[in-house]
């Protein structure tokens, strides 16, 4: 354990001197303590989505974004309101954390996601009639990965279809083909209210 230093004499003198020069501010109460910071939450997180947003049909997403929208987000004119990266996680899990990320999204009144999915590496279908070993590299037929080919159909899917309006893919600087923007929608289609707000 480090020895707590001391203060040699000639500190002791400089440190009096400047003790002299100060002077109380005179007439002014001591501040208030500072209270501990608390954590604040969104409320919002917790409620419940209405029941409309899960019994009734919704439509299904556009797999295009207007070139508008686009351009915007890509320029920054509209900010992405929520990320969430789907990197390394297995199907499970992916569909899990952007299940609850879409819902979260909805509740909070969010207008666009981007879901990175990454690119993913080559996979080689092993269907064809002749074994593997006896095929050439050129013959495989190639898929990108599984990830960025499930997103798509969970996006369709009954369980996210209501909350999306449409999803493509996004712009080079926020992850190209490994990433997915996607457009919320603000309300159940057909309801006068907004069943997120």
């Amino acid at each position: 354990m480090a020895k707590k230093p001391t203060l040699t004499d000639r500190d002791k003198a400089i440190w009096e001197k400047v003790a002299e020069t100060v002077r109380p501010l005179g007439g002014r109460p001591a501040a208030p303590p500072i209270p501990p910071r608390r954590m604040v939450r969104d409320l919002r997180d917790n409620q419940e989505l209405p029941s409309e947003w899960h019994s009734r049909p919704g439509p299904s997403p556009d797999a295009r974004i207007d070139k508008k929208m686009k351009r915007q987000i890509a320029t920054g004119r509209q900010d992405v309101d929520r990320a969430i990266d789907l990197h390394g996680m297995t199907q499970d899990q992916a569909f899990r954390a952007l299940k609850g990320a879409v819902e979260g999204s909805i509740r909070r009144g969010d207008k666009t996601m981007l879901v990175v999915t990454g690119k993913g590496g080559k996979r080689f279908s092993q269907l064809e009639a002749t074994p593997a070993a006896y095929r050439t590299r050129n013959e495989f037929e190639q898929f990108g990965g599984v990830l960025k080919r499930m997103v798509p159909l969970w996006l369709n899917g009954p369980e996210l279809k209501p909350f999306i309006q449409s999803y493509g893919p996004a712009a080079q600087d926020h992850g190209g083909e490994g990433a997915l923007y996607v457009i919320l929608r603000r309300r159940l289609p057909g309801s006068r209210k907004g069943g997120a707000s």
